[in-house]
């Protein structure tokens, strides 16, 4: 029901959209984790199951938009970063301010009287992006620092628990027995993998507490990490029900925009629209997770807020 209200609130296109696409989904934690096996492949020499490709550093700092490359190699890659600092400066901004106008409290009061046949009728008004961007004010490197915060977690948590293994087999000189070290390494991967989706949700629940509260980074997560603590299985369930979102927008975009479209402008037209208007359902949602999870708002008047 909530990511219902949350896809008709964002059903109807308009430049909050723009935002959409930048607001952060699953598969950046998927991405980053097959991009510390590719690392731990290139160090060790060991073949490792689910390896993505290297060089694209950059791209664990910025949201994945679609049509456009980030990736830079080498050296450059530390570079690139610092020359898009404030582009993703920027982004982050728009994420968070999107967060909390994306939080239902704020939507039901998003309306306005308009003349309908000499009466008068209440209707939905949608947010303005400006208005996103003003929400926003302050909350941008805080923003971005939640975000690397979260990939020096999991990147901690990843090296920890398969360094050891690696070391062990370069130790026995069994680096060449890749299906070996893929069984072994199985367990491993399920875990990093539970642990990626753990700082998933704890990523969107810290993200609309910094939203709401303006608190800091490390006040966020110990917030997120309380929600999550105190209703385990209303996490789980919205973890799933994200998947779902995030399935569907992958099927959609798999079937219908890229097998009709291609690879002209309009299949990246159509790929920023669908991606928009799934950020900003994701966001919705999220919101209605939160409120649903226990997190409160400054505006709440709660003491000690």
């Amino acid at each position: 029901d909530a990511l219902r209200d949350a896809a008709r609130r964002a059903g109807r296109p308009s430049w909050l959209w723009l935002a959409g696409v930048l607001y952060p989904s699953l598969n950046l934690n998927v991405d980053l984790l097959r991009g510390i096996l590719a690392l731990v492949h290139r160090v060790s020499g060991v073949e490792v199951p689910l390896a993505g490709e290297m060089g694209r550093f950059v791209t664990l700092f910025a949201p994945g938009i679609p049509g456009v490359n980030l990736g830079g190699r080498g050296a450059h890659q530390f570079e690139l970063v610092l020359v898009l600092l404030p582009v993703l400066v920027l982004s982050y901004r728009l994420i968070v301010g999107l967060a909390k106008v994306s939080d239902p409290l704020h939507a039901s009061s998003a309306a306005v009287l308009v003349p309908v046949e000499g009466s008068s009728a209440q209707t939905e008004r949608g947010v303005p992006l400006r208005r996103v961007w003003a929400e926003g004010k302050g909350l941008a490197l805080m923003g971005l620092g939640l975000w690397g915060t979260l990939l020096l977690l999991l990147f901690g948590a990843t090296l920890v628990l398969i360094g050891p293994l690696v070391a062990l087999l370069k130790l026995l000189d069994l680096a060449r027995f890749s299906t070996l070290f893929a069984g072994l390494l199985s367990p491993v991967l399920v875990l990093v993998l539970a642990y990626a989706a753990v700082l998933m949700v704890v990523n969107q629940l810290a993200l609309h507490s910094l939203a709401h509260n303006r608190r800091g980074v490390a006040s966020a997560l110990t917030h997120a990490w309380r929600l999550v603590r105190t209703s385990p299985l209303g996490a789980l369930r919205a973890t799933l029900v994200d998947l779902v979102l995030f399935v569907s927008v992958v099927v959609v975009d798999a079937v219908f925009v890229r097998n009709f479209a291609g690879d002209s402008p309009l299949s990246l037209a159509l790929e920023l629209a669908l991606f928009g208007f799934a950020g900003v359902t994701r966001a919705g949602y999220w919101a209605r997770t939160y409120r649903a999870l226990g997190g409160l708002s400054s505006s709440d008047n709660v003491p000690g807020l």
